[in-house]
């Protein structure tokens, strides 16, 4: 048998030919260029991560420095303090940072603690490579910059090529570095090549299915007209010349164009939604595009989005922006308690469409049909998403309804990636407001939010308590029992302090034992009451140590913005005027702040 011209050979012969040589050449394209490039953006991803984690850490250097200069802190402890915090630091699960100084002494390594103190000038990796000179002189030519060496893994000993970005703290002469393994890397482009070979054997029998599925369908009308023309042909009597054979080929044909142009249209949609929730500042702006894209493009009506808040395990509300809870049609006891939520809980769609009062949680039953779709992100759910119908009438509607939430899965599936990017983020710069022994929020915290507070006040034309709190004595409680003693002291009394106010209020490690009430819209003389209730818990406390436990009594100053003062940092400030008042005056006392308490001069 010859090989015959290709323009004599079957229709079907050709599609399925044709479907070969394009999934050829795609997939030499895609393993020949596309994937070096890929690779090259996973290193260059990696890279960026890992700068960015030392961007957030150097953030901190800047704060204790602070601290260190307007007195608050030694600079002995304020470094110490510092050291903690970074060697605390992990991300990615083990990942960690180390500081160094310029003249090449180890500050601090987590997890080779034996090397804190000593001098890394011939400190050498197996390849001979004085690894941490080479950092220091990264940082003193550029100030920061990417240093590649062999090192081991946390709990491995046999040392493995490792990329680290260093960057120097100039005020302190102090390096801070971070790094990723190259093996990681390399197992993550590994990864990748198998899932786009896998993709791509994939891709190659679908084309093969698809084009004898095409191919059949269009040669399936032409042999029926090549039939008929045969019987004509064939001169047979009785054959009626009237009748007509329907040629539908070319109106298949337009029909398959018109469903490509469709997926086409929502693929591009679906990226250009994509480009846009990338861009968004917070992770709250992306549900809020998420519900209008379910409202306003795919004409759903009733949409809610519960975004799901860990630890806590409580559902917030976050479509529609002005959310009554009088819209709900779900029990409210799933916003405190999470795992009632059936969609949050196992982690797939809940629809009354398949089983009528599937959740009993959806108290409007009657005339509603609802999907729950969880959004997973890591293994959890980061968010269910409600959309809610009207019971079908007819298949048509069940139809249009089943297109709907097709749609609405391909985006929230297309979202995924980037609530993952955008809780992460937000994780790193929560750590960065939080004080990491009591839980509460630093200073920089108020310092961040200072005007939002303010604004938000003034709008609504109400008053903020301040109270001032710092426990009596405290430096008795470490010279006598210990700093962990001290610890177990402000954890428990931020915790007792957290329990007398209100979860709206904010409370605040101001610095050492001292801590910061912010009560929000109270009306004037309210702080005084709260202030005289912490004071009193805090009396009766009974303080659990180790070894035993003990009793400690509080001083509290209060001021109240703007009834003192026009500015809110000079409210803070009489507050403490006003503790120092409580002090002078014995202790386990709370005073309000008066205007004689302070002069003008003073400011």
């Amino acid at each position: 048998m010859y090989l015959q011209r290709f323009k004599e050979w079957p229709i079907l012969i050709k599609i399925i030919s044709i479907s070969i040589i394009s999934v050829t050449f795609i997939t030499l394209i895609i393993f020949l260029y596309f994937m070096p490039i890929i690779e090259q953006k996973i290193i260059k991803e990696k890279k960026k991560s890992v700068k960015n984690v030392i961007d957030i850490a150097y953030s901190l250097f800047t704060e204790y420095h602070n601290r260190a200069i307007n007195g608050e802190l030694s600079l002995e402890n304020a470094k110490s303090r510092l050291m903690q915090r970074i060697k605390n630091m992990r991300y990615d699960g083990k990942e960690y940072l180390w500081i160094n100084d310029m003249k090449l002494i180890m500050i601090m390594h987590p997890i080779m603690p034996e090397l804190d103190g000593t001098g890394l000038s011939e400190y050498k990796d197996p390849n001979g490579k004085c690894l941490f000179r080479e950092a220091v002189e990264v940082c003193g030519r550029r100030g920061g910059g990417f240093v590649d060496y062999m090192w081991p893994k946390p709990g491995e000993e046999k040392p493995v090529p490792k990329v680290s970005y260093v960057k120097l703290y100039e005020p302190w002469g102090w390096v801070i570095g971070t790094g990723i393994y190259i093996d990681d890397v390399k197992k993550d482009v590994a990864n990748l090549r198998f899932y786009m070979l896998s993709g791509t054997i994939i891709l190659t029998l679908v084309t093969i299915s698809l084009a004898v599925g095409i191919g059949t369908g269009i040669t399936r009308p032409l042999r029926k007209v090549i039939n008929g023309l045969q019987d004509i042909a064939s001169g047979k009597g009785g054959t009626d010349l009237s009748k007509r054979i329907a040629i539908t080929s070319i109106d298949e044909i337009g029909m398959l164009s018109t469903e490509f142009n469709t997926l086409m249209e929502s693929i591009n949609s679906l990226s250009v939604f994509k480009k846009v929730i990338e861009e968004e500042d917070s992770l709250e702006e992306v549900y809020q595009r998420l519900g209008e894209v379910f409202t306003q493009k795919l004409g759903i009506v009733r949409c809610f989005i519960y975004q799901v808040v860990n630890p806590e395990n409580t559902m917030r509300p976050v479509y529609p922006s002005a959310f009554d809870h009088a819209e709900m049609l779900c029990n409210r006891i799933i916003l405190d308690d999470g795992e009632l939520c059936k969609a949050r809980r196992t982690g797939h769609l809940i629809t009354s469409a398949t089983f009528p009062a599937i959740c009993r949680q959806f108290t409007t039953q009657d005339g509603l049909v609802h999907y729950c779709l969880p959004a997973i992100v890591g293994g959890a759910t980061a968010a269910v998403v409600q959309i809610v119908f009207e019971k079908p009438a007819a298949p048509a509607d069940e139809k249009v309804i089943e297109a709907k939430v097709f749609k609405v899965e391909q985006y929230i599936t297309e979202s995924l990636p980037v609530i993952e990017t955008k809780r992460l983020m937000g994780s790193l710069r929560d750590m960065a407001l939080i004080d990491p022994l009591t839980g509460l929020h630093n200073r920089r915290y108020l310092q961040e939010y200072t005007e939002k507070i303010v604004s938000g006040i003034l709008r609504r034309d109400k008053t903020v308590g301040l109270i001032m709190c710092d426990l009596d004595y405290f430096k008795q409680v470490n010279d006598t029992y210990g700093h962990d003693a001290g610890d177990a002291v402000l954890k428990q009394t931020s915790s007792t302090i957290r329990q007398c106010v209100r979860k709206s209020d904010i409370v605040i490690r101001f610095g050492g034992e001292e801590f910061l009430v912010v009560l929000l819209d109270i009306t004037e003389g309210d702080s005084i009451q709260v202030a005289e209730k912490i004071r009193l818990r805090i009396q009766q406390l009974n303080i659990k140590l180790p070894d035993g436990s003990l009793r400690k009594t509080i001083s509290l100053g209060i001021s109240e913005f703007p009834a003192d003062a026009d500015a809110f940092w000079n409210c803070i400030k009489f507050a403490d005027v006003a503790l120092y008042r409580a002090k002078d005056e014995g202790r386990n006392r709370s005073v309000r702040f008066t205007s004689d308490m302070w002069k003008e001069d003073q400011v």
